[in-house]
């Protein structure tokens, strides 16, 4: 039993350590309201930072004080959580990163959105409670994702449910770190671009109304974390005595200008639209919210036309031609000159400079460049703009888009320019500047084609071939409805705008583009594996009414084509299937109307996890290519490497024989010449010519070292090849180790090498392997 004295004394010790627990608590709670760090719930490695003071506080004039100065006050209430749906289910989301896999995707309501066919306005997500019902609800993201991109496009809903109204909200961003922005509330529903800081970003959304009493407001945390991709690189191109000048209408020259500076801003301006607009579109399709990034430098040129202060903003590269601008004019290299003797040549002016300037030495150091031709002109005389070309694709290790400056003048300069330049009516003026293609009628329009069909050269310079539907078929003259809730009246389609434009209602990047993007090495999060940038290119074997698609780190998906036309495709991620059996069966079930296509060439495209790509220009040919062997039974023949020309050589060897396979010898020098099979009686099988170089590769055949395969580096003929063993043993390399592109063949389990076919010329240029 305790005394009287140690039992008062446990009391007051105990009063003293409470009352201590009630000021730590106290002063916590007073820290946490005035700018205190505490963990994030979404990621508990990380912080968010709560406002260090209300905005109606600042708006008032009062300056906020130090923690310290403010003890004896009482702290500003908790601000409210945002208001946010449940989300619909996430089974077929990428969950392969860590990062996208705290995502938040579409609700339920909004996801039907996208689906729906008539136009009438969805259910209003539930209020929280707490919160007021008319305040921003935001429906594409939820609070506490990550965003990889310093400027989110959203998405939101505001207003009664029941009586939808127009107004605007107002997003204050995180410290008042960027100027808030107000953006336009249609029949209750928003879109907002909000510029996001590197960590944790607290952003307010006050919804102001006339026919509301008093604005309301919600909150969001989001966390952005840059990417450490390869960028995507902004060049302004001009001939070298180029005046850096655009055209532009007069009045648009008194208040924004026509030079090199304004037109650095716009094309930024339009970049962040892209990058934006595509990150969206990633996420819609369950991908996380991927984007490419920029080349970025410090800078005070901000994309707010209130903001003076420094931050990383993307780089525009101003480089000049060695063309002269009346060459770049010429009309005769102009892409709307049906009459054109070199329509091309503009492509190729671009991409030297883009050579000359960046110089990559290797795949490694590939470039992806958007090139801005700023000496376009529109020539009345001849009624066509000179100087501008809508092209894309690449050469060597530059990957490039190029689009004409004949639009620029409407592009947005500024944050607060993007809804006025994609709801402007403004009549295009043909006198001075260019209605391109019929569809810019209105500078809205122009806008719209100008930064929708550069988007989509961007699209070639990222591997994005012509789709069936989305911004690589045009679709991009309907870009303007991501961006904006209510439309302008079109002078392409002579109809009134939509009076409320829905996420249905928006163009799309395809599937497929979708799907190339996310293994796209620009696109890379901080969790995916390393980019292969020698590829994984997959190797196609036929066998029994089949094929089987072997990579190293799985097969993505397969495009099936007729004459060239796409007719479907397979997608196979995230399951990773390294050896992948496809029937003939399988596909002819997925091709649509098969009895109009029975006689025509089927084509596969092949994607891998690792980017590499392989095409199998007549499938059916593949399934069946066999060769009899001597003594009876048949071979299957795998894809060939090469594009051939030469005459047709086929080598068998006399395998089940008595005879044992005991070296290799290769001749080879700049490209691969000939492959001789030596075996224990002396005898010899030659594939080729015994030129070049000569190197010996002995089997233990004591230990049982069989031929498995091949490593072989292949373009447009056979570079060179390293031998592979049953033990595990490669030999060196022969040949050119730096030529093509890089596969290894090896026959599909339970199958082993009976022999090589393929064609010689003055080396070999092509090379397949016989299977059985």
């Amino acid at each position: 039993m305790l005394s009287k004295f140690k039992l008062s004394s446990l009391r007051r010790r105990s009063r003293q350590t409470l009352g201590a627990d009630a000021k730590a608590q106290a002063k916590s709670e007073r820290l946490d309201h005035w700018g205190s760090l505490t963990p994030s719930n979404s990621s508990p490695s990380l912080v968010s930072t709560a406002p260090t003071m209300d905005s109606s506080s600042m708006a008032g004039g009062n300056s906020p004080q130090s923690v310290s100065s403010q003890q004896g006050m009482l702290p500003p209430p908790i601000p409210p959580r945002p208001v946010t749906a449940k989300l619909y289910d996430t089974v077929n989301e990428d969950l392969t990163s860590p990062i996208l896999r705290r995502q938040s995707t579409y609700v339920a309501t909004f996801q039907s959105q996208l689906n729906s066919s008539h136009h009438s306005v969805p259910k209003s997500a539930p209020s929280a409670p707490g919160i007021a019902p008319n305040a921003p609800r935001i429906l594409s993201i939820n609070d506490g994702s990550w965003a990889f991109a310093s400027l989110l496009l959203v998405f939101g809903q505001c207003g009664p449910p029941d009586r939808p109204q127009d107004g605007t909200v107002i997003v204050h961003h995180h410290h008042c770190s960027f100027p808030s922005t107000s953006w336009p509330v249609s029949d209750g529903y928003f879109r907002a671009l909000v510029h996001l800081e590197p960590g944790p970003n607290r952003l307010e959304f006050e919804y102001i109304s006339s026919k509301a009493a008093s604005p309301v407001k919600s909150h969001m945390t989001l966390h952005m974390m840059p990417l450490a991709a390869p960028p995507l690189h902004l060049v302004i191109l001009l001939g070298k005595d180029s005046p850096a000048t655009f055209d532009c209408p007069p009045e648009k020259i008194r208040t924004q200008g026509n030079g090199l500076e304004t037109a650095i801003r716009k094309f930024r301006m339009a970049a962040y639209l892209w990058q934006a607009y595509t990150a969206e579109e990633m996420v819609r399709n369950k991908f996380g919210r991927r984007t490419f990034r920029f080349e970025e430098t410090w800078s005070t040129e901000s994309i707010s036309n209130r903001d003076k202060a420094p931050r990383m903003v993307p780089r525009v590269h101003v480089v000049r031609s060695e063309k002269t601008v009346a060459e770049i004019r010429d009309l005769e290299i102009a892409q709307q000159n049906p009459n054109g003797s070199r329509r091309g040549e503009l492509f190729d002016i671009a991409i030297k400079a883009v050579q000359g300037y960046f110089n990559p030495k290797s795949a490694f150091d590939r470039k992806h460049v958007a090139v801005l031709l700023l000496d376009s002109k529109w020539d009345t005389g001849a009624n066509m703009i000179t100087g501008h070309a809508a092209l894309g694709g690449g050469a060597g290790n530059v990957q490039m888009g190029i689009f004409g400056s004949h639009s620029l003048h409407s592009w947005p300069m500024f944050i607060e320019d993007v809804v006025p330049a994609f709801t402007d009516c403004t009549r295009t003026d043909t006198k001075i500047v260019a209605n391109d293609a019929g569809e810019s009628g209105s500078y809205w329009e122009a806008c719209t084609v100008g930064v929708g069909a550069f988007l989509h050269e961007v699209g070639h310079a990222f591997g994005c071939p012509h789709q069936p539907s989305g911004i690589m078929v045009r679709d991009y003259v309907r870009l303007n409805r991501s961006f904006v809730t209510r439309e302008s009246y079109s002078t392409r389609t002579k109809n009134p705008g939509l009076r409320l434009c829905m996420p249905k209602d928006e163009c799309h990047w395809h599937r497929l583009d979708i799907l190339r993007f996310r293994f796209h090495p620009c696109f890379r999060s901080a969790s995916d594996p390393p980019t292969l940038y020698d590829g994984d290119e997959p190797r196609i074997y036929g066998v029994d009414n089949a094929i089987v698609i072997s990579s190293a780190t799985g097969v993505a998906w397969i495009e099936i084509y007729i004459n060239d036309v796409f007719q479907n495709h397979i997608e196979v991620f995230p399951k990773i299937e390294r050896n992948y059996v496809i029937s003939e069966a399988d596909i002819l079930s997925r091709i649509p109307g098969l009895e109009k296509n029975k006689n025509k060439k089927i084509k596969l495209s092949v994607w891998t996890v690792g980017n590499g790509h392989a095409d199998i220009d007549d499938f059916l040919a593949t399934v069946h290519a066999t060769v009899k062997l001597p003594g009876g039974g048949k071979a299957f023949k795998s894809m060939r490497l090469g594009l051939g020309g030469g005459a047709p050589v086929e080598t068998i060897l006399p395998m089940g024989s008595n005879r044992v396979l005991n070296a290799i010898h290769v001749y080879h020098s700049y490209a691969l010449h000939g492959i001789e099979f030596t075996f224990d009686d002396n005898s010899t099988a030659l594939f080729g010519y015994k030129t070049g170089l000569r190197a010996e590769f002995p089997l233990d055949t004591r230990k049982g070292e069989s031929l498995l395969g091949f490593s072989v580096r292949s373009g447009f003929w056979v570079d060179g090849c390293d031998v592979l063993t049953t033990q595990g043993r490669r030999s060196p390399f022969f040949g050119n180790n730096n030529g093509g592109s890089h596969y290894v063949m090896i026959p599909p389990r339970g199958h082993q090498i009976v022999g090589i076919t393929g064609t010689v010329g003055q080396h070999i240029d092509s090379f397949s392997i016989l299977y059985r």
